[in-house]
């Protein structure tokens, strides 16, 4: 059986003083985000907690979905400017604050729709008409 291929996601990281970078999202694996040196997303921002964040992938209907938490950090993590409390889902082209690192997220084809031919056990199921609801 072929390996799953998910839609790209990745993040652009903008830390006060360095050059941006890259990160590709995998969705086998957890992101956190810190200044401590085993963290995947290493920033040198003061104002970041040792282990500030994490960012986790969860499969949904085949397709990834991404999740950012904030691991009890002493600044917060912010979420297009307002504090999250709890894991909460990301979005293309939201914006994540920690410190004064901002870190955007693209995933541009987040709920993409898939045609049939695509997703074969649906098809199977396809009667070819649906009902109106109106």
């Amino acid at each position: 059986m072929p390996a799953a291929t998910y839609p790209k996601a990745w993040l652009i990281i903008r830390e006060r003083g360095l050059p941006k970078r890259e990160v590709m999202l995998s969705p086998d694996r957890q992101w956190t985000i810190g200044r401590q040196l085993d963290c995947s997303i290493l920033l040198r921002d003061t104002y970041v907690s040792r282990v500030h964040a994490a960012i986790n992938a969860f499969l949904f209907r085949g397709q990834p979905l991404y999740f950012i938490s904030d691991y009890h950090s002493r600044n917060g993590t912010f979420l297009n400017g307002l504090p999250i409390q709890h894991s909460t889902l990301l979005h293309h082209e939201d914006v994540i604050g920690v410190g004064t690192t901002l870190i955007v997220f693209y995933y541009p084809d987040m709920f993409k729709e898939i045609s049939l031919d695509e997703c074969p056990e649906l098809s199977k199921r396809s009667t070819g008409s649906l009902p109106w609801v109106g």
